[in-house]
Formats: structure tokens, sequence, C-alpha cells
């Protein structure tokens, strides 16, 4: 199909003569033929006057629109002035006060019937039957049949595109749609304002060239008037508007927070200032369509005190799409993005989920655990919390209360099976030396990777190993087959630690001197000007009378006094 044959006010009737409804089940999203006995619609109107537009506006409307949602049938206007009638005996009842009015207003019967229809829909769950419509496609559209398009494709239109009082027969609406009237768009948030007027009739666009920035159906789109408004009213990269800011922090007193305020209040005057300005334009048209980013922003638009668009206007609807940056141009793509027919996916079948699923019974069988496995696992949980926490004394007593063999005692871990392999690769040095020491534990035992724990202890825990050989001697045990380095004192460790650190610290202060020295021979080198800018020429009996040694002397002394007085100033 042709993109020019798609456009809803100017449908071809080869377009709409190849069009059958899509009925979909609500819980399955599955195509269901139905016949044409069957009401199109669950929520159409039990009456003879469908087409009423009083119908649409009164409260049974809404009602039976809340009905349908909860995949209940509609209500006759004389079950719903009984249910009315129910309700308002219902809270005279329940009311201890002789003074009360009795007389409740409508609004508030029909709050409480909706309320209930809430309750029933929560606590009935899943256990409702699905229905059948052609809005149960979980999606912005209504999905039509067409032989025009691939069997597995369908022909949408948007939702939002049909008025209420038009859902009911949305093909006949489609064949009928008049070219002539126009529609509203407006657009705002982050301190952008976009709205126009927009005709039904596109415009003739032939001759007219390809454009990179607008496609042919951009280009007729026949903008009757249109306004675009920016204000400065959010911060860069934190987004959000002040008000908004102010309401969760507090009141900012920057200079920036001033500005943005008062764009705020500007944007807000001149945006209503537009709306009753356009006004009568606003009273023609068939449909409102508006996005605008939170609440607040709504509001600029809709439901202010003297505001040109109520809330309850029928033809007030949100764009069923992400739109960007408030711009006319961003008006025109969302103009032709609505108001054309689209060639979409089929709804996805979803498989219904059984209400009592019994679990499969594994095959395996469970493994039960005897009570020595337990208290192992027990002895083991408390052995290792002590360890992290390291706790010398009560890990000695708790040990030997217990009789536990700290070189046969395994943990459930094959690379760190014993104490010592746990102590020892957790980098716990003090323990290590406690169970070396105190506990007798074997430093010669390895883990399942063939490895002792000296092997896969950190550097300041193999360390205490080497204290530990020179501490208990060579008889101790075979110390080169645990991997342990030569024995070491204390003292001998840390006076090694010590020369080590001076000579990381000389060789730092050697690297500052060559790199002063360096720059005190650059700038040496550097040629010299006199106070009046002309190039200085040195004196040719500075160094004359002097030998080559004596002058690389010199020049070394002068790069001396130089690097030293840079390191003072450094130092300092």
């Amino acid at each position: 199909m042709n993109q020019d044959d798609l456009y809803v006010y100017n449908l071809p009737g080869k377009v709409t003569n190849s069009l059958e409804l899509l009925y979909f089940d609500s819980k399955t999203l599955e195509n269901i033929k139905v016949e044409d006995s069957v009401s199109p619609n669950p929520q159409k109107k039990p009456t003879t006057e469908s087409h009423d537009i009083d119908y649409y506006k009164s409260d049974l409307y809404r009602y039976n629109l809340k009905r349908q949602l909860n995949d209940l049938p509609p209500v006759t206007e004389d079950e719903f002035d009984k249910l009315l009638e129910e309700e308002s005996i219902e809270s005279l009842s329940g009311s201890d006060d002789d003074d009360n009015d009795n007389d409740d207003s409508e609004e508030d019967k029909l709050q409480s019937l909706m309320q209930k229809l809430e309750v029933n829909a929560s606590t009935n769950g899943d256990d409702e039957e699905s229905t059948v419509s052609y809005l149960n496609t979980k999606s912005p559209f209504i999905l039509f049949k067409s032989p025009l398009v691939p069997a597995d494709k369908a022909v949408g239109v948007y939702k939002a595109v049909l008025l209420p009082a038009q859902l009911n027969e949305p093909i006949q609406t489609l064949e009928k749609f008049p070219q002539t009237g126009k529609s509203a768009l407006f657009m705002i948030g982050g301190g952008h304002f976009a709205g126009a007027i927009v005709s039904h009739a596109k415009k003739n666009t032939r001759g007219n060239a390809r454009s990179t920035k607008e496609s042919l159906q951009e280009q007729a789109v026949d903008i009757i008037v249109s306004k675009t408004f920016h204000r400065y009213t959010t911060r860069r990269k934190q987004g959000g508007s002040q008000s908004a800011s102010d309401n969760a922090r507090g009141k900012a007193n920057s200079a920036g927070s001033s500005i943005r305020r008062y764009n705020e209040q500007a944007l807000i005057q001149e945006v209503r200032e537009l709306l009753q300005e356009w006004k009568h334009h606003l009273d023609e048209c068939t449909s409102i369509y508006i996005r605008a980013n939170g609440a607040s922003n709504r509001k600029i638009l809709v439901g202010y005190e003297g505001a040109v668009i109520e809330n309850k206007d029928d033809r007030l609807r949100s764009f069923p799409f992400t739109t960007k940056r408030a711009t006319t141009h961003e008006l025109k793509r969302a103009w032709v993005e609505l108001m054309h027919l689209h060639v979409v996916d089929l709804p996805k079948v979803v498989k219904k989920k059984q209400k009592e699923s019994t679990p499969e019974r594994s095959t395996t069988p469970k493994v039960t655990k005897s009570p020595e496995e337990i208290k192992h696992e027990q002895l083991a949980t408390e052995v290792v919390g002590l360890l992290k926490r390291q706790k010398a004394p009560k890990l000695i007593s708790f040990i030997k209360q217990n009789s536990i063999d700290v070189d046969t005692f395994k943990l459930d871990n094959t690379h760190t099976p014993t104490l010592l392999h746990y102590a020892a690769a957790n980098g716990l040095g003090h323990m290590v030396q406690v169970l070396l020491v105190n506990l007798k534990a074997s430093p010669t035992v390895v883990n399942g990777a063939g490895r002792t724990p000296a092997e896969i202890a950190d550097s300041e825990a193999r360390k205490v190993f080497q204290i530990v050989r020179h501490k208990l001697g060579e008889e101790h045990c075979d110390w080169d087959a645990a991997k342990v380095g030569p024995p070491k004192s204390k003292e001998e460790i840390e006076e090694a630690e010590k020369a080590k650190t001076e000579q990381v610290k000389l060789e730092k202060q050697k690297l500052i001197q060559d790199e002063l020295a360096k720059k005190t021979e650059m700038e040496l080198k550097k040629p010299k000007f006199s106070s009046s800018g002309v190039l200085a020429t040195h004196k040719p009996d500075d160094l004359s009378g002097l030998s080559e040694q004596q002058k690389m002397r010199l020049m070394r002394e002068q790069r001396a006094r130089a690097a030293e007085a840079r390191l003072k100033a450094m130092q300092k």
C-alpha cells in the first residue's frame, strides 16, 4: 500500500473495503473469529440510540466503561438508576447523624459504585473469565485484517484517533471521516512549548522535492497556526523544574534559581495567553492532543481556573507514543504518525497459566545429613568466625574444649581445607602464628591442589611463617617441604623492611635531583635577553683563562647549587 493511501481523513475505498476487525482474547491475545450477530463492542450502549453524543457524556457511559475494564457486561439505564438508589439507601443506613443531608450528590454515588468495582476486581483476580473484543490488543492500536498486507501482519489505527462515540464502529468511522475540520496539538516539557492547529485536509505536495529534514507526508501537513516558546527553567544535565527542586530540597537563593522561577511563571503566562488567543480555533477542533511531562506541566494547559480546555473534555487525549523535544517539526511528525494507518505484527499469543500447578517431583533423592555432619558444620562455622575476628584466646579455648585436631579438621573448601590454610590465604598473620606456635598445626599439610599454607599465603603471612621457623627451630618440622622461606627473626625482617624503605626513598630523591639538574641545564642553555629586549652577549673574559676541566667543575657546582635550592623549596 502507498503511504499516501493510509491517511485516515482520506482513505480510498479499496483500503476501507478490505478492512475486517480482529478480535482478541483478553487473557491470551489469541485471535478469535466472531460471528456477525455478536455485538462488536461489549461496552456498546444497550439502547437504540447508540450514536447519541449525550450518552457518551453521561455517568452511565463512565460506569459501563469501568465495567468493561473489569471484564463485566454493561448495564442498562434502568439498572444503573437502581444501583444509584441502592447506593443512596446504603449511605443513609450507615449514617449516625440525624442532621446529615440525605440527598447525596450523584457524583459521590458514582464514585462509590466505581470503588466497589475496583474491590470486586481485586477480589476476583484471575478467576474472572476472559472476554473477546477488538480492543484487547494490549497496544495503542485497533487491528484489522486485510488482503493488502501479509497474513502475519495487520493494519492498525491508533485508538486515540477515535472519539469514545466512534470506538463502537471503527470501520464505519474510518469510511465517513470528514476531510474538513481541524485538530489541536500541544507539547510542553523542560521549558519548551510547541502548539499548532492542524487542518485535516492535506496540502498539495506535488512537485515538492524530497528533503532530509521532512518527509513528503510531513510537508503535506497543513498548519493553520503555530507557536513555540522556550524558557530556561531546568538546570543543565540535572533536569526537573525549579519548582519541583524547591519542593524537594527547599528554596535555593542562587541567581540561577531565581531566573528559573521567573521563567516558569513567564512560560505559564505566555502559554495560557496563547490558549486564550486560540480559543475560537479550539472550540472548532474535533480532537486535542497534548503531551505534558508531569502534573505541573499538564496543569499549564488543562484544568486551571478559567481554563480554555477542561479536564473532562471528551476531545482531550494524549499521544500514544514517545515524542521528542517540543518543536513545530515534532508536531508535524507526531501528526503524521498519529493520522496514518500502520502495518504491524499480530500480537503474540500468551499461554494460559495453570491455576493449580503441581511441582514435578525430583528424581534425585533428598540427601539427609547425619547428626555428626550437622555438628561438624556448626563447629566449622564457629571456628571460621573466630579466625576472622582474630580472637586467639577464644579460638584456643574452643578447640581444646571440643577436642578439635587442627590438622585433620576439614573445612568445606578444597582451596583452604585446614584452619592454617584458611588463615594464610586470608592474610590473618596473627592467627597463623597462634596455630603454629600454640596449637601446633603442621605447615606441611597440602590442599586439594597440592599446595601448602605458605604457598597460598600473602606477603605478610609468609613473613610470619619465617619468623615462626626461626622461633621453633629446624627440628620442629620439615620447613623446606612446607615451602617456608629461610628463618628470620622479627628484628631482621623489620631491619630489611626499613632498609627497603630507605632504598626507595633514596631512589626517589635521586630521581628528583636528576630531574632538577636537567631543568637547570636547560635554563642555562636558554638565550638571555637584556632589559631592553636585545639578546645579551656573554662577556668574553667571563670564563677566559679557565681550562676545560675547570669550566666543567664550575658548571657542576652551579647545577648542584640550583638543585639544592629547588629541593629546599620543595621540602618547604
